[in-house]
């Protein structure tokens, strides 16, 4: 599944290239809670206390989005303007966070209240 995603992902920015005339640059990687969290962008690799986890482009784009908007809970507004750039219902957000949950290994990592969802580490054994 790896390679898929490697293989649409060079099919993707050959188009951009051959199409408009753009390389794409680099993103990096992200890191939060002191390295417990590492994300790099141009892999979609996703490191959880040093366990390596694979991510669809969309569950990055979440986990981004939600690393960048820091820590504490965030109303979904919030997280869907960061993420998606556009207006869309508090509900949109239930199905791709317990997917990420789920992907996290440990359903800790997303915080749910009343006011929306947050990253937060589970403690350490």
């Amino acid at each position: 599944m790896a390679e898929e995603n490697a293989a649409d992902d060079r099919a993707a920015e050959e188009w951009v290239r051959k199409h408009f005339g753009v390389v794409l640059e680099p993103q990096g990687s992200l890191t939060a809670f002191d390295g417990r969290l590492v994300v790099d962008l141009d892999t979609r690799l996703v490191t959880v206390d040093g366990r390596e986890v694979q991510l669809t482009r969309a569950d990055v784009r979440l986990l981004r989005g939600l690393i960048e908007l820091g820590e504490g809970v965030h109303e979904p507004y919030s997280i869907m303007w960061t993420v998606y750039n556009a207006p869309c219902h508090p509900h949109e957000l239930k199905f791709p966070m317990t997917v990420l949950r789920v992907k996290l290994g440990e359903p800790s990592w997303i915080v749910r209240t009343e006011e929306g969802y947050g990253l937060r580490p589970p403690e350490l054994p």
